[in-house]
């Protein structure tokens, strides 16, 4: 039975996957000199944000009692595409649902993410969702579902969803944030503690600095650390620099090292990447291109190129 209900909610997502690639790939080969009546994937994209809009406005008025007659801000985010290592080509697929209830005085949100099963991103050299390909990846999505309560009084939102799965998997997560600026730099800083059924309990921890550098760049630092009741400790730190292009486009540059351990933590690995992002069409579909180089204790530290490839497709009434 649970397999079952596993091939079911996966095929939906491997259906939308598809469907929105195919669409995708039609808008970059011929967004210049498409004609409204043939634009299949100009409509698709129309009606699927539309329809966002019109759930988001549904739970607003659920929710509150009260009808939302003003632009919905809700949005769907879905990126995926290969990657391509030295000696095999793998795949990923990640999206990202907020829908907002404005009428609540934004105070809860719909929240819908495909990580769900990664507790902390202070281990992972790549994407969370990597598999063997696009599909397999969409297939193998662990999607979770939450309401969110924002409390703005203390800077912190409460997370109250379930891993679906069956049996369902429910969790609770809690996030606090500040930031502020000291002269010429920024900083920010997050504290989360989180407790699932089936992964055990955690907390994590993030500070980050950034200031302008040389022109349109900015440069910064970003330090975290994750503790894992089940596992262990994890510890990243990044250096990187964002550049500016034009309107459209920007490249990151950015050095990482992660350690583990909770007595004394050792190098598992370190790695640097160049990340182009662009427009490719309009505010919805963005393009990224990132070459990497990673070295891990695994693999005794020797160099391992990868370049993965992606495309991101914005959904919502804000991009319509």
């Amino acid at each position: 039975m649970r397999t079952c209900f596993n091939q079911k909610a996966r095929l939906y997502v491997t259906v939308l996957c598809a469907s929105l690639f195919a669409c995708t790939t039609f808008a970059v080969e011929g967004a210049e000199d498409v004609h409204a009546e043939d634009a299949f994937w100009l409509s698709t994209h129309e009606s699927v944000s539309q329809t966002i809009g019109q759930w988001s406005n549904g739970l607003d008025a659920f929710f509150s009692g009260h009808e939302n007659r003003a632009q919905n801000q809700s949005y769907v985010s879905l990126r995926f595409g290969p990657i391509i290592g030295e000696e095999s080509s793998t795949g990923f697929f990640d999206f990202q649902t907020r829908l907002r209830l404005p009428n609540t005085k934004d105070r809860l949100k719909l929240v819908i993410e495909s990580d769900a099963d990664t507790l902390t991103q202070a281990n992972q050299t790549g994407e969370s969702s990597q598999n063997s390909s696009v599909t397999d990846s969409a297939v193998d999505t662990q999607i979770s579902a939450a309401i969110r309560y924002v409390k703005r009084e203390w800077n912190a939102d409460i997370d109250a969803g379930v891993l679906v799965d069956f049996p369902l998997d429910p969790f609770v997560r809690m996030r606090f944030r500040q930031s502020g600026q000291i002269g010429r730099f920024d900083w920010s800083q997050n504290q989360s503690v989180f407790s699932y059924y089936s992964k055990g309990e955690g907390a994590s921890y993030r500070f980050g600095i950034s200031t302008p550098f040389i022109g349109s760049t900015r440069t910064g630092f970003d330090l975290g650390a994750s503790w894992l009741r089940k596992d262990t400790t994890y510890f990243r730190q990044d250096m990187y620099v964002n550049q500016s292009l034009n309107e459209t486009a920007k490249m990151r540059y950015q050095l990482s090292f992660l350690q583990s351990g909770d007595q004394s933590p050792s190098l598992d690995s370190y790695l640097y990447f160049v990340e182009y992002q662009t427009l490719l069409y309009e505010n919805w579909l963005i393009g990224r291109v990132k070459p990497q180089i990673t070295h891990s204790e695994s693999d005794d530290f020797n160099a391992s190129a990868s370049l993965t490839l992606s495309l991101e497709v914005l959904l919502g009434e804000e991009y319509l």
